[in-house]
Order: C-alpha cells, then structure tokens, then sequence
C-alpha cells in the first residue's frame, strides 16, 4: 500500500539527509514497470522422510546490501534486448509474464556474460556521460570481473560500484543491527510480556527490512527503480539455486538445484532429505540413524553451505569477500515426514525448529502451507477432520486407516442437517449485482453472491419480517439445490443467523453434491498426490468412487 510505501520513502529521504545527500524529484514512470519474481520449484509430490529445511537470513534486504543496490551506485546496465525478445515470445505463445521467466536464475544479458560468449554483442548502457557501448559477453565478463574494476554484476545485468556504501543498503545494515539487538533483548526477558513486546518490536524491524524492497519495485514510490527491483528477485533466484545446488552435492555429490535430495525451493528456502541417499545403509545397519543424529546432519549441512557462500558471490556477481559474507543460510526446520502437493501447498510435522525441540509432549508441530484445513471457505468441523487425517498420515497412518477415517467421518456428516454442509462464503457487491439484476433483468455475477440474492427474495416471497437480510460484506453458507420451479441453483444464509427459519430448512437442498464438494473435494486436494486408488467400499452406503477420485 502507498501507506507502507510512504514510511519506506521516507525512511531513505531521513538517511540520505542524514548523509548530506540531495534527494531527487519524483520520476514519471512509462513502459513495463514489471519485474520477474521469486523463484518458486515445483516439489516432488508426496511423502518424504526426515526432511530438512535451510533458508536464507532476509534474502532479499541481504542481497541488496551484497550488491550494494542503491540509485547512486549503479554504473551501468546490459540493455535487456534478447531478454525482453524471450519474454515478449513467450508471451506471444500465451505465456504469463512470471511463466515467461519460469526455470531462469537471470537475465538473457547477464548468462551471456557468465558464458564469457564471443559471439553476440550486448548493449552497455553507462549512467555517466559516456556513450554507450557494444561488447560482447567475453568482453564485459574481463572488464567487470578480471580487469580490478570496483564493480559488481547483479543477475538483471546491472553493474553497480561498492567503492561507497549506498543510502539503502546503509539504511538496511542498520534496520538489521537494531533488530538484532531487539531479538537478543527478547532472549533475556523473563516475563510472557516483555518477551511479546520485544517480539512486536523485532518484527516491526523484519517488517521494515522485507517492506523496503517491495517499496523499490513499487511505481509510485519516489525511489522506484526497476533495475535494482529486478536486480534482488533475480540475484535472489541465483542465490537459493545455488543453495539448492550446494545442498545436493554435499549429500549426493553432485551439483543439481534439483538433485535427488531436493524436495522443494520456495523463495529463500530448500526443503531437502538426505534418506533416499542413506535408507539402505541404514537398513543394513551400517549407519546408526535417530532424530538425534538427523538434527545434527542437516546442521552440518548448513554450515557447509554457509562457508561456500563468500566464494559463490564473488564468482557469480564479483561482490568482495565481505559483501559476500551478508548471504548467510539457518537451518530451519527437521520434520519426521512431509506432504507435498504442488507450488506453495505442503505439509510436514517438525520435530525440531531451529534448535528448538518440538516433540518433548506429542509428535511434534505440523506446518500446513495453502491447504484446505487454513482456507476461510473449509467450514470449521471440515479443517479439524482434515487437520486429524493429515496428521494421521504424517505419523504413519496406512490407506486403510485413513479411508476408515474418512467414512466415519462421512457418516456422521450425513447425520447433519443439510444447511450444515454449505460453503462459507463472502458476499461482497451484492447491492451493485442487485441493482444490475433490477435494471437488466438477468445479470451475471459469482454464485455465492447469487445465491444471497436468493435468500432475500426467498424470504421477501415468505413474508419473513425476522430473519436477517444479507447486507454487502457480510459472511454466508452457500447450500446447493436439486432442481426446483424457481430454477434456484444454491441459496446463502447469514452465518450469524441464530434462527433457521422453518421455510429454508424445507427447500430441496443437494445434500449429495454438498458432501461431495465439502469432503471429496477437501480431501482430494489435500491427499490426491498419495495416488492411494480409493475404491467403493460395498458395505456401506458412501460412495467413495464419485467422491474421491485421485489421479
């Protein structure tokens, strides 16, 4: 928002006059103000074993302080043509514009360079007065690199100096100095209060430091800058690649971001596990292997990791040996077990979370990533049946069991009345759709904003002077209906409505499609992956066919 965008703003307008420096005017801004993005991997789907996590501490504000990414350190930049050739063709062939940059850890421009390539030219765009220059990849890799020039070359293909420290990477050293020191206060209280209130104060801190770069990608921001935008989510993408890579080669030897010890990458994490490599060994007895020795595997693994760092940003970007000492990696997490579904949708149940153990009074703390069991539109009785059946799975629960789960669980939601089984909605507009309805007669809107329409009608055409009308905003339960004369598909009630009045409980509800879509569907999207081949069971009456069907 422009509110968190104006307190970034501001922050560097206080440090660069702090520094004496004259801030410039606001800029116009015209063209593609676009930047590509984080790198997202997709995961190996399914179950995995004592897997470990590692991520980078504050990636982006690290990597811009690495880079020394600031306006007035920018030297010059590798004119993007054949990179913006690449993502106007693919975007030509219908390609998104993050899909465009899928599976590229850098601009076009800046791999040419990496390749010392001799045989294409690239456009140097200098930020002095000098004329631009044509040189190839080869040509620009020697000046940047061996030549002892005080430059270094982000994965955008822009080349900043690191003879002075930037406003913004000054400005993010300090933010990271105080929150330091305001996590170490929090370690020495002893009371619950002063230890939330230190916490408050050190993520206001983090908030700051995460908020900064994306006050920079922002066009209305003062400071925007595409080049530096751009600059930290592609350096930031080399980066977790490498990580990735260097994880892999340590547990398999050989180097791969996605070797067969990575699970999953997200940003500036790698999931990895190091038991398809050593489950025989283990088997055979010839490797001793507990939750103990696990921990202390993977934290060995991210010291090794953290010591190749300073090399790796020397070689990939030429930053000296102390900007490139800013990148460092923690262990994360160790999870007993790990579901994994696709981009951003995961499960595991850690045992240990930063040294912290987790499991001293139960199994440990599941961490649940874009499923169902967190959505606002998974009904209460519906997220804790999945929380029981994930966790279930997570501790070693067979197919057996968590079908037998499942149709306990299914039996007893159709004992429920039929209102029950409805989806939790949000009615926002319903007031322009009605208008819109009035004036033309039909109007096309989302179903759920339909069917609080219905429900006003309905209880406008029973002369229900007590029940709620549904309002813009307000939070419903969408039930579907078999076929009826009104030609109703599904109809909403109020979610705090205390009284059911006795004409909707009377309406030719769809209970079988509600079940479907509030239990098939829920637990489809959750354990499909498994390919578990759920079939009917013939003593009972839940047909497990139409409702689950996993691929």
């Amino acid at each position: 928002t422009m509110g968190a965008v104006a307190v970034t703003e501001q922050a560097i307008i206080n440090e660069a006059h702090e520094r004496g420096f004259v801030v410039p005017d606001r800029k116009r801004h015209e063209g593609n103000t676009a930047a590509a993005g984080a790198y997202v991997a997709y995961p190996k789907k399914g179950l995995h074993d004592w897997i470990g996590a590692i991520d980078i501490n504050s990636l982006y504000p690290s990597a811009i302080r690495a880079l020394n990414m600031d306006p007035a350190t920018i030297v010059g930049q590798l004119r993007p043509d054949y990179n913006d050739a690449h993502v106007d063709e693919a975007m030509g062939n219908k390609k998104s514009f993050a899909e465009a940059w899928e599976g590229k850890f850098g601009s076009t421009e800046y791999q040419m360079v990496m390749d010392q390539d001799t045989v294409d030219e690239i456009v140097v765009e200098w930020e002095d007065a000098r004329s631009d220059e044509i040189l190839t990849g080869a040509q620009i890799y020697k000046k940047i690199f061996l030549e002892g020039n005080p430059w270094m070359l982000s994965a955008n293909g822009t080349i900043f100096t690191y003879e002075h420290k930037g406003i913004i990477p000054g400005l993010l050293e300090r933010w990271y100095k105080e929150r330091q020191e305001m996590q170490k206060i929090k370690g020495e209280q002893t009371t619950p209060e002063s230890k939330a209130f230190w916490d408050k104060r050190q993520l206001v801190k983090k908030i700051n430091l995460n908020s900064l770069y994306g006050a920079i990608l922002n066009p209305g921001c003062r400071f925007f800058d595409k080049r530096i935008g751009q600059s930290t989510t592609l350096s930031g993408r080399n980066i977790a690649k490498f990580m990735s890579s260097e994880v892999n080669r340590i547990i398999t030897g050989k180097k791969d971001h996605v070797g067969d010890s990575i699970i999953y990458g997200d940003t500036d994490s790698v999931y990895f596990s190091a038991w398809p490599i050593i489950k025989d060994a283990v088997a055979k007895g010839e490797m001793e292997w507990d939750k103990n020795l696990c921990v202390q595997l993977y934290d060995n693994i991210a010291e090794q990791v953290n010591e190749v760092f300073p090399r790796h940003m020397k070689e990939a970007f030429n930053c000296p040996r102390e900007n490139g000492e800013i990148i460092q990696g923690g262990r994360e997490i160790v999870a007993i077990k790990g579901l994994y579904i696709t981009k951003k949708r995961y499960a595991c149940l850690i045992y240990d979370l930063e040294g912290a153990r987790l499991d001293r009074d139960g199994p440990g703390k599941v961490k649940a990533m874009g499923l169902d069991l967190k959505r606002s539109d998974t009904p209460k009785s519906i997220q804790d049946f999945l929380s029981t059946i994930l966790l279930g799975v997570l501790t070693g629960d067979d197919r057996d069991t968590v079908i037998e789960k499942i149709r306990d669980f299914k039996q007893d939601f159709k004992h429920r009345p039929a209102w029950e089984k409805g989806t939790p909605k949000r009615c926002n507009n319903l007031t322009k759709f009605t208008e819109e309805e009035r004036r033309q007669g039909k109007a096309n809107m989302p179903g759920h904003v339909r069917a609080s329409m219905n429900w006003n009608t309905l209880k406008n055409m029973n002369s229900d002077k007590y029940s709620q009308t549904i309002m813009d905003g307000q939070k419903v339960i969408v039930c579907k209906l078999r076929a009826n004369p009104l030609g109703m598909k599904s109809v909403a009630y109020p979610t705090d409505e205390l009284h059911i009045p006795q004409w909707f409980k009377d309406l030719p509800f769809d209970e079988g499609e509600m079940e479907t879509t509030i239990i098939g569907n829920k637990v489809d999207n959750l354990l499909g992956v498994l390919d578990w081949d759920l079939v009917t069971d013939t003593d009972t009456n839940t047909t497990f066919d139409s409702l689950f069907t996993f691929e």
